[in-house]
């Protein structure tokens, strides 16, 4: 994780993304010893865990997620089905999951996800 970022209390934790990665005919590489599929980090950043367990988001469309993040405004593209580790900076508590819904507005990003991609 990049510790240069300043505190910031609206997002005193960290979060990463993680993405398959593809051939140029877009099916999933595995690993040729295990079989699992072969992942790479493309972005990280601070972000803050909001309350949030069935809930609406700004277009009233209902999101299936255990976890709402909200992150500072940035310009990386986070999709549906990328996986997600985020830290608690306040007890040490880490969860992985599956994204299922990223949307961006004026002063950052919202980003749901479930658990070890429980959807």
């Amino acid at each position: 994780m990049n510790t240069s970022l300043a505190y910031n209390p609206r997002f005193p934790h960290q979060m990463s993304v993680k993405r398959a990665l593809k051939d140029e005919y877009g099916t999933p590489l595995t690993d040729l010893v295990t079989g699992e599929e072969i992942f790479e980090p493309v972005f990280e950043s601070i972000c803050g865990l909001r309350d949030m367990v069935r809930g609406l988001d700004i277009d009233a469309e209902v999101i299936k997620a255990d976890y709402k993040l909200s992150l500072p405004k940035h310009t990386f593209i986070i999709r549906k089905g990328d996986y997600v580790t985020f830290t608690n900076n306040t007890n040490g508590e880490v969860k992985e999951g599956k994204i299922e819904e990223a949307k961006v507005f004026n002063l950052g990003a919202n980003v749901w996800f479930n658990e070890n991609g429980n959807g």
